[in-house]
Parts: C-alpha cells; sequence; structure tokens
C-alpha cells in the first residue's frame, strides 16, 4: 500500500489476507495497469522468471480506498490488487508519472506474485533498502524511494532477489575529484551595495530583505513558501559547485529551507532542489515531480542555527554536502538550459544568508566578480510547501 496523498509523501504499504470463491485463473486489469503488469512480465523474463499472469489469474482494478492507501493487495484466489482512483488521477501530468506508478503496482506484484513481504532496512546512505519498504513507520519517515536513474534498476533487481548487493553509488565513501573549481559568483551580504547583495534591499507586504550583521535576512509574510531565484550566467547544464551557508527560523519545526537551481522556467517548477529542516532532515528532488525523491536522516546537519550546503553537479550527477560532509549522490533533473540559482524560505519562515557562491570550472580568476550586477535579474516565486512531512 501506498499514500495517495498528493503533499509530497508516501505512507505505510499494508498487507491484507482475505478470501473468496472466484476462477483462480480469472485475468481482469484495468487498461491503466496493463503496460505495468506487462513490464513486470518482462523484468521477471529478464531474471529468469517466466510468467504469464494472463493465464495464472490476476485482478488489477481501480477502488476508492480509505486511510490514504494507494494500493492494496488481497490475497485472494487469483490475487486481487486494488489501486486507488485518486492517487491515480493525483500523480497524472507529472514528470514522475510513469516511476510512480511503476513503483506503485510492481510493489503490490510484490506482495501478490512475490510472496515479499515488507523489509525497512536501509542502505549505507539511507536510501531505503528495497521498494518493499513499508507497514510500520521507522522514526516517522515517508516511504519515498529515490525510483529512478541508476536506483531503478537497483530497486528492480532487489525486488527479484533480495540479496542484490547495494550500489557502489549508495556508499558515503567520496571519491570523486574536486578540484578546478574557481569562484564565478560570490555575494558576501556584507554591505547594501549590489556587488554584496545582489538582491535589492526591500520592504513589502509579503516580504522583506534586508542586512543583518553582516547577513541577509529574508522574512516571509505569507502562508506559501519561496523560491528566491537569481540569474548568474553559469548554465545549470554545466559542472558547477554551488554553495552557500542558511540559517532558519522556522513556524514549524519540519518546515524545509535549502538551495535551488535551474531554468528560467516563470513557475519555478523547472528546479532541483536540496533542502533540510531542523529536525536533521535532509529532501533533495526536481519541482517537476510529485514528491520529492527521498527523506535522509543526517547527523551533520546543525539543528536551529547556520549550516552550509553544499552540492556539485559533474557529470550530470548532484553530489550533496552538508557542512562540509559527503551525504548523498543522485542524478540531475534538469533537461533545459539555465542559470538560476537561489534559496528556499518556507512559508512565514525567517532566513539568514551567508557567503553566496557558484564555482565553475577553469573560471578566470582575474575576472572573479566580474558579473554585471545591473543585469543580475531576480525572481521570487511563491510555491506550495516542498515535500513537507504529514505527521
Amino acid at each position: 500500500m501506498k499514500s495517495k496523498k498528493i503533499i509530497y509523501i508516501l505512507l505505510p504499504f499494508v498487507l491484507v489476507n482475505s478470501f473468496s470463491c472466484k476462477d483462480g485463473d480469472e485475468y481482469r486489469v484495468d487498461d491503466e495497469f496493463a503496460l505495468y503488469v506487462a513490464r513486470f512480465e518482462e523484468e521477471a523474463l529478464k531474471r529468469g522468471m517466466n510468467l504469464n499472469l494472463k493465464s495464472s489469474g490476476l485482478i488489477m482494478e481501480f477502488a476508492d480506498l480509505d486511510d490514504d492507501k494507494a494500493g492494496l493487495c488481497h490475497y485472494e484466489n487469483p490475487i486481487r490488487i486494488e489501486i486507488d482512483r485518486e492517487y491515480w488521477k493525483n500523480t497524472s501530468g507529472r514528470a514522475s508519472t510513469d516511476f510512480m506508478r511503476e513503483d506503485l503496482i510492481f510493489h503490490e506484484l510484490g506482495h501478490g506474485i512475490l510472496g515479499r513481504k515488507h523489509i525497512n532496512t536501509t542502505l549505507a546512505n539511507g536510501d531505503w533498502k528495497s521498494m518493499m519498504c513499508g507497514g510500520t513507520k521507522v522514526d516517522n519517515r515517508p516511504w519515498n524511494i529515490n525510483y529512478r536513474g541508476f536506483r531503478r534498476e537497483y530497486y528492480i533487481n532487489e525486488l527479484f532477489k533480495e540479496s542484490t548487493p547495494a550500489p557502489e553509488l549508495t556508499s558515503l565513501t567520496f571519491t570523486e575529484d574536486t578540484t578546478g573549481f574557481q569562484s564565478k559568483v560570490f555575494l558576501s551580504f556584507d554591505s547594501e551595495k549590489k556587488e554584496d547583495m545582489g538582491w535589492n534591499v526591500a520592504n513589502t507586504d509579503s516580504y522583506s530583505i534586508s542586512i543583518d550583521n553582516k547577513r541577509m535576512k529574508f522574512v516571509s509574510g505569507i502562508n506559501l513558501s519561496y523560491l528566491i531565484l537569481a540569474n548568474t550566467s553559469v548554465d545549470v547544464l554545466s559542472d558547477f559547485m554551488y554553495e552557500i551557508s542558511l540559517e532558519c527560523q522556522p513556524v514549524n519545526t519540519g518546515d524545509q529551507y535549502g538551495i535551488v537551481f535551474g531554468s528560467s522556467d516563470d513557475s519555478g517548477n523547472d528546479v532541483d532542489f536540496f533542502s533540510i529542516a531542523n529536525t536533521k532532515k535532509m529532501y533533495m528532488g526536481n519541482r517537476r515531480w510529485y514528491s520529492f525523491f527521498t527523506e535522509l536522516n543526517i547527523s551533520a546537519i546543525k539543528e536551529n542555527t547556520e549550516n552550509k550546503l553544499t552540492v556539485m553537479k559533474k557529470n550530470g550527477m548532484l553530489y550533496y554536502f552538508v557542512n562540509d560532509v559527503y551525504v548523498y549522490c543522485s542524478e540531475s533533473e534538469l533537461n533545459t538550459a539555465g542559470s538560476q540559482f537561489g534559496f528556499i524560505v518556507p512559508a512565514r519562515g525567517v532566513l539568514w544568508l551567508n557567503n553566496f557562491r557558484v564555482k565553475t570550472k577553469g573560471t578566470d580568476r582575474s575576472k572573479i566578480g566580474a558579473i554585471q550586477f545591473s543585469d543580475f535579474e531576480t525572481r521570487l516565486v511563491p510555491v506550495e510547501n516542498l515535500g513537507k512531512v504529514k505527521n
């Protein structure tokens, strides 16, 4: 079972035993699910398992499930799986639609066809070990898995063979070369001068921007999160290193704040984000997706004080650091050229920034600070909270 909520979370799976007197080989699968059932059989065949569910029987149908369930497996003969109608509708039209629906269907078929039970252990980097995670919650953590890129192949392998070894990139041993990056843009926030500040000092009904003890202070006055973006002339499709120190005073302890980077899409949707909360939780994702990729517990996060967040993009991979400690890697979802870098402020939160820096490969050190701040275009985009955790 998975959650049907659209508030960026997945909730526990539920396994239900029930019985009926249906024909054991009855096959009735809604057309919406047929593609994913066929994929499941194809993935099984790749791994030496010849399934023919049309012959052996399967019922998969829409239902209006209760208690935030997205799917429910009934151990009947044949296996009967219900998929929540609202969840299916809510996941449509997103960059993540196909992956999230496949994850849901494969999970339920894992229960019903493969006999898999819930497994709630984690890998070295904190990723859930299996797409079969679920049941009783662990540390109140949502069941989001980063089901994409190299992890998708791993999770499918593990689904069919529980002893599948963890991918090398889930190790917390960092082996990438970080040399060769030099500052392209640097804002110190030491004064209200444009070359120090970047963003204009402002005081409006919706927000205020000021200098507070050599840090930028942003105070939100609305009930939505803000994405505060600036055009830096650094292409987000290139290799770069982006770092900034942030301290946040949120309304709710679990509210997220962090950094964003992406294209100039006015909706603020075509951006990757890297956020944390004062509960020592970390999230990463892309605004075009239905949910954040996963939630991690990160001991390097300092509660209620300043944290330095760094992301290095190299060969399409993003490497994440908290207070100079390497914590995770994941593929970037950006495929459109752009030059927007910025930060996230939670609804009605107060956030302080220090030392905004973007580095690129092979930057001419004599031209550091040569960005024309008259062309330093900025945008403030109110958005729904990024992956706020449901209690």
